[in-house]
């Protein structure tokens, strides 16, 4: 439980914020009667977007970490504001924006990997469409990538420049085409129900199509060590599920897709929200404030750091799979 400062804080903090609607939910997979238990709780310590004390629960029989109250649809506008962060990726900066754009490009080479050439690509969840945008800038080319957003009025920057886009929720997707690679690049965290978009994802692969996932993982050592209340992979309100590599598996072969590959990445910026919200939440607000992911001095320490652990063969909290679907 935090401290009478930390509450104070808090309360400090939420002064006047909305309290916004949300819905009851058990884990998405696993045995329901298996119950779960209480992993930490916390508010949303990035935007302060509204008055809501958040709880998360772990399942009590498979390795996933959910939001027990989400967000109901209506109050997504509060929790994503005009300020979040990768509505403003395309305005980096720096240090920090070579830094993303380093790491896109080569996420980027990795898909075309899969693909092939001139294989179709539908990124879904593209958001400001910084992965799709590297695509093409090492393919050469627009044909064949697809762009999918809940809101037509996300997609509209890369209608104009000639991606294809496809609205709609990624659940209810029907599109008359294929694809030979299916992107889910930090998205299927924030989704109300990850198996069945998976489910449904994989209706859309080609036969022996790809979908490729990044999302955080529960097992790096930043999420053990900050797991009561601070770690910045929580991301409260906006992550409703976070699993390891042992419940992704069990996600995606139970879409009927086996999988490919695992792979452990770098993930310096839960190390430094962390401390963001630890320090924050004790009123340390001017000191936090210095905790940014577009701080450099932070980023490259917490990059070598999490690239040492990979090297040496351990987890950490960004965690990659590419499964596939049979030929």
């Amino acid at each position: 439980m935090p401290g009478p400062e930390s509450a104070s804080a808090q309360a400090e903090l939420l002064a006047g914020r909305p309290l916004i609607a949300t819905r009851k939910v058990e884990s998405c997979i696993g045995d329901p009667l298996s119950g779960s238990t209480l992993a930490a709780h916390g508010y949303d310590f990035e935007y302060l977007s509204c008055a809501n004390d958040f709880e998360l629960r772990r399942a009590g029989d498979v390795d996933v970490i959910f939001l027990s109250s989400q967000p109901a649809t209506d109050a997504l506008p509060v929790i994503y504001p005009p300020s979040y962060g990768p509505f403003q990726f395309h305005e980096m900066r720096g240090a920090a924006r070579w830094a993303r754009d380093f790491v896109q490009g080569k996420k980027a080479k990795a898909i075309l990997k899969l693909a092939g050439p001139e294989g179709r690509i539908l990124d879904v969840g593209a958001g400001s469409g910084i992965l799709l945008r590297h695509i093409a800038r090492v393919r050469g080319s627009l044909d064949n990538l697809a762009a999918n957003d809940f809101s037509d009025e996300i997609l509209e920057p890369l209608r104009r420049e000639g991606f294809k886009t496809i609205v709609g929720r990624a659940e209810c997707l029907e599109p008359k085409e294929k694809f030979d690679v299916i992107i889910l690049n930090q998205v299927l965290e924030h989704l109300e129900n990850p198996p069945e978009v998976v489910a449904q994802l994989s209706r859309l692969l080609a036969p022996g199509g790809f979908l490729f996932i990044e999302t955080p993982s529960i097992d790096g050592l930043d999420a053990r060590l900050f797991s009561s209340r601070y770690w910045g992979g929580y991301h409260i309100p906006r992550h409703f599920w976070i699993f390891n590599e042992s419940s992704l598996t069990r996600v995606v072969n139970g879409a009927g897709l086996c999988m490919h590959q695992v792979r452990y990445l770098a993930s310096p910026v839960f190390w430094i929200q962390s401390l963001h919200h630890a320090l924050l939440d004790h009123g340390w607000r001017r000191l936090s404030k210095l905790f940014s992911e577009k701080n450099p001095l932070l980023l490259a320490p917490f990059t070598a750091f999490d690239l040492a652990r990979i090297a040496l063969g351990g987890k950490t909290s960004n965690i990659r799979v590419v499964a596939q679907k049979a030929a």
